[in-house]
């Protein structure tokens, strides 16, 4: 071999390629007799067993896209292929499904339906060994989709196109030549050749093709014994470690509906126990209990084959979740949902409990992960997702994650930066090359196998694997599942770094925006679940009522299904969303008829002229309400109802009549050039553009707002970010801003006593209007803005901005279980990425004694600027929806000016007041009040809030779930009027820690900064 290195490595590709090495594999093919049915749907095999085939070819384009076609394959092996081992190959240019005697088999992948060539897995056996002259029937379901569904709102001419469909013969020589000479060749590709090893690698290379003659199989040998003597040395003992695994990560929706999802899954599935029968130290991984209910309930038979391999320890459930959820939007309690209902899937059908949250796409980590995650019984995190960051790449492959509480738990980021890696020698180079802690660690992962759009490993890449795993100048690789990784990584870390608070993703900021009617499906959805288990709960402890848990425990299901990564997020196709929005009509309709049986059940009576007031949060409330149809109040509403002020106690009731008298009005002002809204707390003065020029505190005696500036200001941004519309918004969308105003019509709707409103109207566009109802009640300082918008806008981001009066670095944002701060500044590169946030109920800018709270009801999306807050409210991505988020919008936001700190001036519970209104109906029930339960403290204000109260899941206790909101440490104590015997600290998972003592009606917990506490209360 001369001195021609870059020539021997292009000479080597040449070899191994289709028209060489690669041609030899499959050295007789004969084509099959198929004919074809083009189903109504998705229908089972039993239906396509009844359907009507009629003859097709190679050629044959299947179509249009989503629909289903059913293909029957005759095969007759010839006489002369006797002893050999025969596969079918199929390519439909689509994904597909092999059936045999109504079992899924296993999945096949069509060229050009993929994200790369690679990606094709055309090949199904017949028969390891044939006996010549024997037939086989069976069926083929074709997807006309491929595996990344519909991308860029296209549909790719070749999708559907049968390009093959025969029988063909392995060369079982010629394919294990192929891999050899591939890992060798790839080792001399792509190591340095100025190192031993790469050198080596590439005479070894070179040496195979010179004395291989492809045309003479006697040749074989000697070059493969030439490979076996070079990948038959050995790494010295302080090489890196790689642990694989094989994965799909199944997109639970995206880029196609869930019911895609679903075969999608027994495709993958069913080829990854098919090809654990070849290669015996092939582990499979496979997270989100939703899809694994799935194969149980519809497809016994493959349940029952990976039943077999889970206890083989080979098919390996992880993550410990319903599915991969979003860990921006979700609430605190649907996040310990997501673990409650995945752990216990896992614990009563497999009989495991996962250790490690397996979530690697997702749009960033709320620093209440650690501590749900720890009381979840999960220890270990992963993800790869932030090596996308824009602007700061993580420093540490494996580190402590430290949440808001102080919990930690091992994190791990695969160094390949992909959970869809193929097991090339590139690859775990590269995996070596990447990993950031090698002065501390010796231990990384790798997720190998097709994800998104499902798949999983493919043979070649499991050949690959069996050659790699101990290969000099490679990390050592072997198969391992994710608890024995783990479990050697935590053994192996010394001195690990720590990161505390949240893992911010430095891109995809646009999904806490997107698709907002799916995000206000969301909320609602959540704390209508909150109220029906509370009421019902209640109900059942003193009246007797039967706990729905069957149908909580399926609505709740709905809603963590639609908490899946691309789907609340919005980042999914239309078809996705008009299935989310079928589910939460679906859970709405049915969790009203659930609250309203629960209220009836609490407390008997009919209609009468007595008011009812159901409270379901943990602070008692007393605010101005529309009164039931009957009743008479100080004022009518614009809309022609009875305005009162009621009240009731934390997490109970009253009954009585209704309040007559008004000491402390609101009035309404108006001159020329302005209107004012006035109450005790307040002054708010509007100009006749609509827009808010003072919002002044009488108890403070401070102007919120920055002097000749203007409030409630809606802006246009242009949106149009350099990738990924549904998911980017782009820094740069700033610098392009339109003000809309002035306001078209200006009106006092209603004028006092209890409530003040002002009705404004904006033209957005030519296409867009926005109506608003601005009011104050008599009874707080909160000033709501309601909003109605008709958006029929492209590559436009609506906002609304406020300039406060006020000087903080940082703001403040509500999260799950607590808040956090942000800067305000753009400091530093970490700082810019900040420009576009995530919170939940509020964010609040503060000086010490004085700020403003921003509360929303269904929004997700904040940016903070020097003085200036914005809310984001609409945007309008083409893709991968065109319709996403056109037409008719409803939401509300407020502002809170408050004295003091936010926390102390109740800012928390009046985000929990805006979102959650009081039940009132008409009763004769007689006057009472009524608290379940209720929270004391030595101060005069409690920072512990009640967020859950349900039935247990395994017995009739209650369970009570409670966090310190304010981020100090103390103890206070739990009261209830309820007959409580006994009370224990549980988990997230209800198993007891601790017991305590109950006395006197109640219980002393002690609470550390944002702790999270759970407690089971025996009746």
């Amino acid at each position: 071999m001369l001195k021609h290195l870059d020539i021997t490595r292009q000479r080597l590709k040449n070899f191994a390629s289709g028209g060489n090495l690669r041609g030899k594999v499959y050295p007789r093919v004969m084509p099959v007799k198929i004919s074809a049915y083009a189903a109504p749907g998705r229908i089972s095999y039993d239906e396509a067993l009844l359907g009507h085939y009629q003859p097709i070819q190679v050629g044959h384009q299947f179509g249009p896209l989503w629909s289903t076609h059913w293909v029957k394959v005759e095969v007759e092996v010839p006489p002369g292929w006797a002893g050999e081992e025969v596969h079918l190959l199929w390519d439909s240019s689509s994904e597909a499904c092999v059936w045999l005697e109504g079992e899924p088999m296993q999945g096949l992948t069509g060229s050009g339906s993929g994200w790369s060539a690679s990606a094709a897995r055309p090949q199904y056996v017949l028969t390891r060994q044939a006996a010549g002259g024997e037939h086989f029937s069976l069926y083929v379901e074709v997807a006309c989709n491929g595996l990344f569904g519909l991308i860029g709102n296209t549909v790719p001419s070749t999708i559907g196109l049968l390009r093959q469909a025969e029988i063909a013969v392995l060369d079982r020589k010629a394919w294990d030549l192929l891999w050899d000479f591939v890992t060798v060749s790839d080792m001399a590709i792509y190591l340095p050749a100025n190192t031993p090893r790469g050198g080596q690698a590439l005479w070894a290379a070179n040496e195979m093709v010179n004395v291989c003659n492809l045309e003479d199989r006697s040749t074989w040998q000697k070059a493969r014994q030439i490979a076996s003597q070079f990948l038959a040395a050995r790494n010295g003992d302080g090489q890196h470690n790689l642990s694989a695994v094989g994965h799909a990560h199944i997109d639970t929706a995206w880029l196609w509906p869930l019911a895609e999802t679903q075969r999608k899954c027994y495709r993958t599935f069913s080829s990854a126990v098919r090809y654990m029968d070849d290669y015996p130290d092939y582990i499979f991984a496979c997270s989100q209990a939703q899809q694994w209910e799935w194969i149980k309930t519809r497809h016994p038979g493959l349940w029952s084959k990976i039943m077999a391999r889970v206890k083989d320890g080979r098919f390996v459930p992880t993550g410990g979740t319903w599915v991969e959820p979003d860990c921006n939007i979700p609430s605190g309690e649907s996040l310990v949902r997501q673990f409650l209902f995945g752990q216990r899937f896992f614990r009563k059908e497999l009989g495991t409990t996962c250790t490690e949250f397996w979530n690697p796409d997702v749009f960033g980590y709320s620093a209440a992960l650690p501590q749900i995650m720890r009381g979840a019984g999960i220890q270990y995190f992963l993800t790869q997702k932030l090596s996308w960051n824009q602007l700061n790449k993580p420093t540490s492959s494996t580190f402590l994650w430290e949440g808001i509480d102080g919990s930690r738990v091992l994190t791990h980021f695969p160094p390949a930066d992909t959970y869809n890696a193929v097991v090339t020698v590139q690859e775990a180079l590269f995996n070596v090359s990447n990993f950031k802690d090698h002065e501390r660690a010796n231990e990384s992962y790798l997720l190998f196998g097709f994800g998104d759009g499902g798949g999983g490993p493919t043979i070649d890449m499991l050949e690959r694997l069996k050659r790699m795993h101990d290969v000099d100048g490679l990390p050592r690789m072997q198969c391992r599942t994710p608890a024995e990784f783990f479990t050697r990584c935590d053994a192996d870390i010394k001195d690990p770094l720590v990161w505390v608070g949240e893992l911010y993703f430095e891109l995809h900021r646009g999904t806490y925006t997107s698709q907002a009617r799916n995000k206000l499906g969301n909320r609602r959805s959540e704390l209508l679940l909150h109220d029906v288990e509370f009421l019902s709960a209640a109900a059942n402890a003193t009246q007797g009522f039967a706990y729905p848990a069957d149908e909580i425990n399926r609505l709740w299901k709905l809603v963590l299904l639609n908490q899946f990564h691309d789907i609340i997020p919005g980042s999914s196709i239309t078809e996705v969303y008009k299935d989310s929005a079928l589910h939460y009509k679906e859970i709405l309709t049915s969790g009203d008829s659930l609250r309203e049986q629960a209220v009836e059940a609490l407390v008997h009576g009919s209609q009468g002229a007595h008011v009812l007031t159901v409270n379901t949060l943990s602070s008692p409330r007393s605010e101005v309400v529309e009164l039931p149809p009957g009743h008479v109040g100080p004022q009518v509403s614009a809309k022609g109802k009875a305005l009162a002020v009621v009240s009731a106690p934390a997490l109970g009731y009253s009954v009585a009549a209704p309040g007559g008298t008004v000491t402390s009005p609101v009035t309404v002002a108006t001159t020329e050039k302005t209107i004012t809204l006035e109450n005790q707390y307040v002054l708010a003065v509007f100009d006749r553009e609509g827009r808010l020029t003072s919002l002044f505190d009488k108890r403070a005696g401070r102007q919120a707002l920055t002097p000749a500036a203007k409030g409630n200001q809606f802006v246009l941004f242009d949106d149009e970010p350099n990738n990924w519309e549904a998911w980017d918004v782009d820094v740069f969308h700033l610098e392009k801003r339109y003000d809309i105003g002035p306001a078209n019509t200006l009106r006092v709707i209603e004028h006092g006593p209890l409530r003040a409103a002002i009705e404004v109207e904006y033209t957005l566009s030519a296409q867009s209007t926005l109506r608003q109802i601005i009011s104050l009640t008599s009874t707080s300082p909160r000033l709501d803005f309601a909003t109605e918008v008709e958006w029929h806008e492209r590559h436009k981001f609506l906002k609304v901005e406020f300039p406060f009066d006020l000087r903080a670095q940082e703001a403040t944002y509500e999260i799950q279980f607590g808040h956090l701060r942000r800067p305000t500044h753009f400091n530093t590169t970490w700082d810019v990425a900040r420009f576009e946030v995530s919170a939940h109920h509020w964010a609040d800018l503060s000086e010490p004694d004085f700020g403003v709270a921003l509360l929303n009801d269904s929004k997700y999306g904040y940016a903070t600027q020097d003085n200036v807050m914005r809310l984001s409210l609409l945007r309008s991505p083409k893709d991968p929806d065109p319709e996403a988020d056109m037409g008719h919008h409803t939401f509300r936001y407020a502002l809170l000016p408050h004295v003091g700190d936010f926390r102390d001036a109740g800012v928390i519970e009046e985000g929990y007041r805006f979102n959650v209104p009081l039940i009132v109906k008409a009763t004769d029930a007689a006057p009472r009040e009524v608290s379940f339960f209720g929270i004391s403290a030595p101060t005069a204000s409690p920072h512990v809030v009640i967020d859950t109260v349900k039935k247990a899941e395994d017995s009739g206790a209650l369970i009570v779930r409670l966090y310190e909101a304010h981020g100090k440490r103390g103890t206070i104590r739990l009261t209830s009027s309820l007959p409580v015997k006994s009370v224990a600290r549980v988990n997230l998972l209800e198993e007891e820690d601790q017991k305590l003592q109950w006395t006197s009606g109640g219980v002393d917990v002690s609470v550390t900064p944002f702790q999270l506490v759970t407690l089971k209360l025996e009746i």
